[in-house]
């Protein structure tokens, strides 16, 4: 029988729980930019199994750190029970010795060391619900950019989920003019119409918010008439991989 939850579209694809925010962002990126999967995040493990118990039925749930372990694990028996249940990441960051061994036992069919490459975390998903379920497929995701390296500019530059769009395809083209043309395609799936301002606009608050952060190492601008350049100054380096626990 068909999963309902593939073609209803009030379920996201996926549920983020995790306090660490660069994480849980981090996350929310992969799903929602790079996937292109609906996703929902939340950094309080009652307010999820709330939402789960409310009937919210992702086909995916991320059961990160709660505020207690014992938060964490309630949620993972709450969505284990589900009818279908979801598949069950737990996020283990190593601060207990049996995080993998309670999560296991409570319901979840896989435990991830934390902070988790995102690319890895991709990859595992696809190696459990197919390169179609996950988002692999549809989405052309660039297997050869660094996923890690965009979500923490996404993060540190406190980008909105649109400007985070832009970016991605921006980044994908580094030192290449991409075309509002293929910006509308590639984002609102049509072409781009004359007189239309809408990514004038996204890149100018997307410009300011780099400056802002990163100064020289990130720098985009409009190529007129013809579209925009985003350009990386690799001689001063980017953080990559996930941010690790927040202090």
């Amino acid at each position: 029988m068909a999963d309902a939850r593939i073609s209803d579209p009030h379920q996201p694809f996926a549920l983020i729980v995790e306090v660490d925010m660069a994480t849980r962002i981090a996350l929310d990126h992969l799903f929602s930019v790079i996937l292109h999967r609906p996703v929902r995040a939340s950094a309080d493990c009652d307010e999820a199994r709330a939402l789960l118990e409310q009937g919210l039925r992702p086909q995916v749930l991320i059961a990160g750190r709660g505020k207690t372990p014992a938060a964490a694990l309630a949620l993972i028996r709450v969505a284990a029970a589900q009818r279908p249940a979801p598949f069950i990441f737990a996020l283990d960051w190593r601060d207990r010795p049996d995080t993998g061994v309670q999560a296991f036992l409570a319901g979840a069919d896989d435990v991830v060391c934390a902070p988790v490459p995102l690319k890895e975390f991709a990859l595992r998903l696809r190696a459990r619900l197919g390169s179609e379920a996950c988002g692999l497929t549809a989405s052309k995701a660039d297997l050869r950019a660094d996923w890690d390296a965009e979500a923490d500019i996404v993060c540190r530059a406190g980008l909105t989920g649109a400007e985070a769009q832009v970016v991605n395809i921006l980044l994908s083209h580094s030192g290449e003019i991409v075309t509002r043309d293929a910006l509308s395609r590639a984002i609102d799936q049509r072409p781009w119409a004359y007189g239309d301002r809408k990514f004038d606009v996204h890149v100018a608050k997307i410009r300011k918010k780099l400056d802002g952060v990163f100064g020289p190492r990130i720098s985009v601008r409009t190529v007129r008439a013809s579209g925009y350049v985003m350009t990386l100054d690799e001689a001063i380096p980017l953080a990559s991989g996930a941010s690790g626990p927040a202090s």
